[in-house]
């Protein structure tokens, strides 16, 4: 069977018909098609979700573990010796500054940094220090470059979970200043 064969009937509109026909394909034709406005709407939720996304990673970036933000300021207190000034450096750390140099500095750190540094050479001294706000041990480090440094790292145990690192490094901040600057620490 060919199909070119096959005879199909013939329907015959009036011109009735024929204009009504017109007019409805006319109006499809003149308005945004159904595709397109899915389109359209498939492409708004998606652009909304990464914005959320976004705004949700950005929020989560800026917060640090206490639930401030981390430009609230500082995260520390402590009065330095008058020609070292504090710098924040980062989220919960700051550094001690003598003009350009870095003289020290103060950031967190956990058990497991300080058991590292107490077994590691060069250390000199361990004591624990009782005249702070909160319990604390200091460290003496002595590490031989083409200078040779000491670096006094007082690790305070600020609460059951949180321990913070504040460091100075001789000659530039020595022993006192870095006793008298260690009285007047505190954590905000």
């Amino acid at each position: 069977m060919n199909p070119e064969n096959l005879n199909f009937p013939k329907k015959i509109l009036s011109d009735v018909q024929r204009t009504k026909i017109s007019k409805v394909l006319a109006e499809k034709q003149s308005g945004v098609s159904m595709s397109v406005w899915h389109r359209m709407f498939q492409l708004s939720v998606t652009l909304i979700f990464l914005i959320g996304i976004g705004l949700f990673a950005s929020y989560f970036i800026n917060q640090d573990a206490g639930g401030r933000s981390a430009n609230e300021g500082m995260p520390y207190k402590i009065k330095l010796p008058g020609n070292v000034t504090l710098e924040n450096a980062g989220r919960n750390e700051m550094v001690f500054k003598q003009g350009d140099r870095v003289v020290g500095g103060i950031m967190p750190s956990s058990i497991e940094e300080k058991e590292t540094l107490e077994s590691g050479p060069g250390i000199f001294e361990k004591r624990e220090v009782t005249e702070l706000k909160y319990p604390a041990v200091r460290i003496l480090e002595h590490v031989k470059t083409m200078t040779a440094t000491q670096t006094y790292h007082y690790f305070v145990e600020v609460d059951e979970k949180t321990m913070v690192r504040v460091y100075f490094h001789t000659p530039y901040v020595t022993e006192e200043p870095a006793a008298a600057a260690m009285r007047t620490f505190e954590v905000n």
